[in-house]
């Protein structure tokens, strides 16, 4: 544990450092559009916007990995990540439907751009980004999260570098439309993330399939286990970025070691695959079949009623008890 705290603080730390440069280059940006008037610079101090968000959630999931899980959050605290970056989303397309209507607008208008001031704007958050990208590129190869946050940072730098030679281009042709066109390209790809981190996050939120999970690789790993006739169930959650659960039902022969075969399968998972929350349930072929005969009662969840009752008649040789209904 002495270990990994200066490491998680080293983490941290440079990408709190990242996410401050981002923080001063939207602002940069932002000033520059106004003085400018260029939308292009505005639509990158967007892209940039962004970036800052991305920076919270990797600092978020950083911090709050840390904390174990409880009764109350079983799963710890990942999810709060997934809904923070789904609430990014949502403002991110908003943003970008007024970029690109801006665009539209002053495409057919006269807009008066200073490509100089533009030039100089964008050139100075080029520069803060590559110092933005430098503090990730080493960290970024210790977790998924933090290479995320990275390419954040490199998508930032491909944008700012998209309106330096579109100022470029307006200084030596003169034609201020290009700053409108330029807008509109990267208010669509504002618009593509931000479509993307809104459906990642709904996804995770309503547990669907994940592709992210190599499944059929898993199998490889369990079915070869001494012991195990199939496996018939696997069940994977994915709690946020890189960080899954999984559930596992496996049928095994009337002989097998089935404390063995429990401890190898949370072996693989948590040393090979990292899954930090595992479940298994060992079940002979006789059970499985007999499984597959239940059915699940009506649920009464929409009156509010979570309990059971059912009565039970029973002799004993002393006492007699007949029709006892019990409610919990």
């Amino acid at each position: 544990m002495t270990n990994q705290r200066p490491k998680r603080r080293k983490l941290i730390f440079f990408l709190s450092l990242s996410g401050i440069l981002s923080v001063m280059i939207f602002f940069i940006e932002w000033v520059g559009s106004k003085e400018s008037g260029s939308l292009a610079l505005f639509a990158d101090a967007g892209h940039i916007f962004t970036d800052v968000f991305a920076h919270i959630i990797s600092l978020f999931a950083l911090i709050i990995a840390a904390k174990k899980p409880n009764k109350k959050y079983p799963f710890g605290f990942h999810r709060f990540e997934v809904i923070a970056a789904f609430l990014n989303g949502l403002l991110l397309i908003v943003i970008a439907l007024f970029i690109l209507y801006e665009s539209y607008i002053r495409y057919y208008g006269n807009a008066d751009v200073e490509a100089d001031t533009m030039l100089m704007y964008s050139l100075i958050g080029f520069g803060i980004n590559m110092i933005s990208a430098g503090l990730l590129v080493g960290v970024s190869k210790t977790s998924l999260n933090l290479k995320s946050a990275y390419l954040h940072v490199l998508s930032d730098l491909l944008g700012t570098l998209a309106v330096i030679f579109g100022a470029l281009l307006i200084h030596f042709t003169g034609v201020k439309q290009i700053d409108s066109i330029l807008s509109i390209l990267l208010g669509l790809f504002i618009l593509k993330t931000s479509y993307g981190i809104v459906k990642e996050s709904i996804q995770i939120l309503i547990e669907a399939d994940t592709s992210d999970f190599d499944k059929e690789h898993l199998l490889e790993h369990i079915q070869v286990l001494q012991g195990i006739e199939s496996v018939p169930k696997t069940t994977i959650r994915k709690l946020t970025s890189g960080v899954f659960s999984v559930e596992i039902q496996v049928s095994v022969k009337d002989n097998a070691n089935r404390d063995k075969i429990t401890f190898e399968i949370h072996k693989v998972l948590k040393e090979e695959f990292g899954v930090p929350f595992v479940s298994v349930e060992i079940v002979s072929a006789s059970v499985l079949s007999k499984l597959e005969t239940l059915s699940v009662r009506e649920s009464e969840r929409e009156f509010g009623h979570h309990g059971h009752e059912h009565g039970h008649s029973f002799d004993h040789t002393e006492n007699k008890l007949k029709g006892h209904t019990h409610k919990h």
